[in-house]
């Protein structure tokens, strides 16, 4: 059997790309996305991206309304559900990943039936909390949000090392539309570039320094300095962490461990699948 990396799970080929047809991904994590799919994809053979699950791109603005974001994804839940019912193709509303207003990145992404719909996504405020899927499985990462899914590195959620005094960016936050720089641009725009940094500085004032996650999906020339001008600007330290698409390789191809949550069809997700507890507490 092959595998890849060091934390990476062995892949059965039989049961993959067939198994796994559409992935609803947040644009902010496109890099590390295509990378764990480009390695499972070396691992068994697979080589070309039409070869490959549907990858439908949910707008990164959408993170700062949960339920707006919980809204939208439980619409595309339900086209896929129609598609299964009549055993046909769906098109999903999907965003070209980048920055920007999403309503100029719009894009329709036609995809197959499914019998897993995967969530390459995390908790994010609540957003999965009461979704439900009346004919697929919906498969997730049992993380409280993207930072957590790269900071896993074969680990349990509650083993996860994170410093609530760090502010942390992968490439994605940068190239994505994030809120605390696109605030930052919006006040200077309003309040003049003085006034604008006395305000990203009370926002930031709980944090001690930046962080950029190396998750091996992109190269940090080209983001290293971005961050460590931030921090400068800020005057927070600057570290570099490691990070890791393991737990996306074991979502993307198995095999669906503790720290992936498997929710069979009818069944809503709960805040107890996050937490682990949901076999032993009634709800």
């Amino acid at each position: 059997m092959k595998t890849f990396s060091s934390f990476s799970p062995e892949i059965d080929p039989e049961s993959y790309p067939a198994a796994i047809r559409v992935i609803l991904a947040c644009e902010m994590i496109q890099d590390e996305v295509l990378l764990a799919l480009e390695r499972i994809g070396r691992a068994i053979g697979v080589g070309s991206p039409a070869d490959r699950p549907s990858l439908v791109w949910i707008e990164s603005g959408l993170h700062e309304y949960p339920e707006r974001l919980r809204a939208h994804l439980q619409g595309l839940v339900e086209r896929l559900d129609d598609g299964a019912r009549e055993a046909r193709h769906v098109a999903l509303s999907s965003v070209r990943p980048g920055k920007g207003p999403a309503a100029f990145r719009l894009e329709e992404v036609t995809v197959p039936a499914a019998g897993n719909i995967i969530l390459a996504l995390g908790f994010c405020g609540k957003a999965l909390q009461g979704l439900v899927s009346q004919t697929a499985q919906m498969v997730f990462p049992r993380v409280d949000d993207c930072i957590s899914l790269f900071l896993n590195y074969g680990c349990t959620r509650e083993e996860i090392y994170r410093d609530a005094h760090t502010f942390y960016f992968t490439r994605g936050w940068l190239c994505h539309n994030n809120p605390m720089l696109n605030s930052y641009e919006k006040y200077g725009k309003r309040f003049g570039p003085e006034k604008a940094y006395q305000l990203l500085k009370a926002t930031m004032a709980a944090y001690r320094r930046i962080t950029l996650i190396d998750t091996g999906a992109y190269d940090l020339f080209g983001s290293q300095p971005q961050t460590e001008a931030l921090a400068e600007d800020l005057k927070l330290e600057h570290t570099v962490v490691p990070g890791s698409v393991w737990l996306l390789e074991r979502l993307f191809a198995g095999p669906w461990g503790p720290e992936i949550v498997v929710i069979p069809p009818g069944e809503p997700i709960t805040i107890w699948h996050l937490l682990g507890t949901h076999a032993a507490i009634a709800v």
